[in-house]
C-alpha cells in the first residue's frame, strides 16, 4: 500500500489550491511520482490512498465542494498516466492549539476540533481502510510518499518506510525505494 501525500506531492502545487477560480490552469502534477506509482502499480499489487490535509477549508480559502471537485478533475489525468487511488481522504479541520495560535487565520469554529484526523494522524489511513474493506495486515508493506515533516512523522505512526520527493527524479525515486522494495 502506497499512501500519498496531495499538495507538494502528488501534485507540484503547495499553497492552498483551489482558493482562485483558476485552479485548473494552475494545477500540475508531479510528473517523477506520477511516474513512479504508475510503475509500482504496474508491476505491483499496489492499493493507493491519498491522505492530504486541507486547512485552507478551515480558514474559508475554500469549500470542501472545492476539495472534492479538485479529487474528481485529477482522476482522469491519472487514469492517464497509469495510476488509480483507491481512496481520497482529506482533513479539513485544525485543532484547538492551531486555531488559538492562529487568530489572524479567521478559522471557522466548525473546523476546530480536540482532535483532528490531520496528518501525522493515521486517522485518514484507517478510515481509507474501512472504506475499502482492507487491513493493514494485507499488505507486505506500507509506504508514506511526502514531502513534508507531518508524512515523515506519518510513516513513523505507521510503522512504515518514507520517501521524501521533493526535488526528486523518477530515477532518485526509484532509488529511495530500492531499499524497500529490493526487487524494483
Amino acid at each position: 500500500m502506497v499512501v500519498i501525500d496531495r499538495d507538494g506531492t502528488l501534485i507540484t502545487n503547495d499553497e492552498f489550491l483551489g482558493k482562485s477560480d483558476d485552479w485548473k490552469e494552475r494545477l500540475m502534477l508531479n510528473t517523477p511520482v506520477v511516474s513512479l506509482l504508475s510503475y509500482l502499480q504496474t508491476k505491483y499489487k499496489t492499493t493507493c490512498i491519498v491522505c492530504t490535509n486541507q486547512g485552507g477549508v478551515a480558514r474559508g480559502y475554500f469549500s470542501e465542494a472545492r476539495v472534492a471537485e479538485i479529487h474528481d478533475y485529477l482522476v482522469p489525468l491519472l487514469v492517464s498516466q497509469g495510476v488509480t487511488i483507491d481512496s481520497w481522504q482529506y482533513a479539513p479541520t485544525v485543532d484547538r492549539a492551531y486555531a488559538a495560535a492562529h487568530p489572524e487565520y479567521g478559522i471557522a469554529k466548525r473546523f476546530i476540533q480536540t482532535k483532528t484526523k490531520r496528518k501525522p494522524s493515521t486517522k485518514m489511513v484507517d478510515d481509507a481502510l474501512k472504506e475499502l474493506k482492507i487491513s493493514p495486515k494485507d499488505f507486505a508493506l506500507i509506504l508514506v510518499l511526502g514531502d513534508r515533516e507531518e508524512d515523515r512523522v506519518l510513516a513513523k505512526n505507521l510503522s512504515a518506510p518514507f520517501v521524501d520527493v521533493r526535488g526528486k527524479t523518477y530515477e532518485e525515486l526509484v532509488d529511495s525505494v530500492k531499499n524497500v522494495l529490493p526487487v524494483v
